[in-house]
């Protein structure tokens, strides 16, 4: 990297912040190098989040300088308790903090993580004063890095990219402590807005979103670039995954990632239940695997199964590794979206990552991009979230295929290839649009 470009990088989420949009940063980090760009990372240095993965650092490169500004941002642990005030039985303290809550909610715009852009500023501010850059990139959420990152670029007018993980509008929309006020809406479109017009580059996770996001630039004047990069998968996480060797007779169907409302998980279980209902024998040979973080809302869903002879398991935040190899060692792997608006246009991260272990996947998508790219490899299924029956139907094929043919379906020798999602290759088209709005 010695003659490498340097770049200023903002990602409240980073190692050991865990997660999958962590991983698309990291990946950057790692692969970048190789197409001529150097990142000088600002991370949080007490994140307030709700899960860790330590492993996720292995991939940063040991020459990255990673800068750590504190948070004001009180623990992840209170946080929750404040949002569990809201359906708890009233009382004095259970009324004060809902009270708390509510005003924080109005108050820290877009997002708690505000209470971070102060210390950010100051440390970023020093470091892009001792060396020379030739960009900014911001990754987002939190959206309240967008703010930071456009006070960077006025500052040091550098030319400013931002890397929108989710759309800001359906992540506001469709978080389960969303504020509901006219207000708060307003001043979020206003942000928003406001962070598009003074961007050079803008970057979507899809090209639906990156169409959504040219629209709302053209709309309000804004000049500029858009592009969809999406997220991938990383050959090197690969290559130590191994089959177990004990061999199951049960159906293991995995979900890796987190159960929330745009996510939901009620047209699986509608289906299994009938499953369980009209064919008791298969169901008896059914495993569901659910890893990751679930809301309370989905954790509730999922206890209805506790009366059928389904077996269900619930596991813990998994580190990104370990995830890989409990899914790599399944018979099939769920992907969920809500019949919602605005899914149309998500993909989730974990796609790709699905099609690079070349198992079948169940896919209970509406139309959209998702359906798109999954029905273009013939290991998917893409069932609508409504189609009970046929949720059914692929159910018990898949149990009985396992039983009779001892597996379900045959891995294909002729799998597509999947360079266009390989996590380096991503790392270049990134480097290609910083070459595009560098002006050094």
């Amino acid at each position: 990297m010695m003659d490498a470009k340097q770049f200023f990088m903002v990602c409240y989420a980073f190692p050991p912040v865990g997660g999958a949009g962590v991983q698309r940063s990291v990946k950057f980090v790692k692969y970048i190098g190789r197409h001529g760009w150097k990142p000088t990372v600002l991370s949080v240095l007490n994140p307030s989040v709700p899960v860790v993965d330590r492993d996720l650092s292995r991939d940063i490169p040991t020459e990255i300088d990673v800068l750590r500004a504190r948070t004001l941002e009180p623990s992840y642990r209170i946080k929750t308790r404040l949002i569990q005030s809201q359906t708890s039985t009233p009382s004095t303290p259970s009324i004060y903090k809902s009270w708390i809550r509510k005003l924080a909610m109005h108050w820290l715009q877009p997002d708690a993580q505000v209470l971070w852009n102060r210390f950010a500023y100051r440390l970023a501010c020093k470091s892009l004063r001792r060396r020379q850059f030739s960009a900014i990139y911001v990754s987002g959420p939190p959206f309240s890095s967008f703010l930071l990152g456009c006070q960077l670029k006025n500052r040091f007018r550098l030319p400013l990219v931002l890397d929108f993980r989710d759309e800001w509008s359906l992540s506001s929309q469709y978080l389960e402590n969303r504020s509901q006020k006219n207000s708060v809406i307003e001043t979020q479109i206003r942000m928003f807005e406001s962070t598009l017009r003074q961007a050079d580059a803008i970057i979507a996770t899809t090209k639906a979103s990156a169409d959504e996001l040219a629209r709302c630039c053209a709309r309000i004047g804004s000049q500029a670039l858009v592009r969809c990069i999406y997220n991938g998968y990383d050959p090197d996480d690969l290559l130590h995954l191994k089959r177990n060797a004990e061999r199951f007779a049960n159906f293991r169907l995995v979900y890796t990632g987190t159960l929330w409302r745009l996510t939901d998980i009620a047209p699986l279980v509608n289906a299994v239940q009938q499953l369980a209902e009209r064919f008791p024998l298969d169901a008896q040979k059914l495993e569901l695997h659910f890893v990751g973080r679930r809301t309370a809302e989905q954790e509730a869903v999922l206890s209805t199964l506790s009366t059928t002879s389904v077996l269900l398991y619930l596991h813990d935040y998994l580190s990104h590794q370990q995830s890989l190899q409990f899914a790599f060692n399944a018979d099939g792997l769920l992907m969920t979206l809500a019949d919602q608006p605005g899914a149309e246009r998500v993909v989730p991260g974990k796609l790709f990552e699905y099609l690079s272990l070349r198992l079948p996947i169940l896919s209970l998508v509406p139309s959209g991009e998702t359906e798109r790219l999954l029905s273009e490899h013939s290991l998917s299924t893409n069932i609508h979230p409504s189609d009970t029956e046929a949720i059914v139907t692929w159910l018990s094929n898949a149990i009985r295929g396992k039983a009779s043919a001892n597996d379900f379906p045959a891995a294909q020798s002729d799998f597509p290839n999947l360079d266009w999602c390989n996590r380096s290759i991503q790392a270049g088209q990134l480097a290609a649009l910083l070459n595009e709005v560098d002006v050094s």
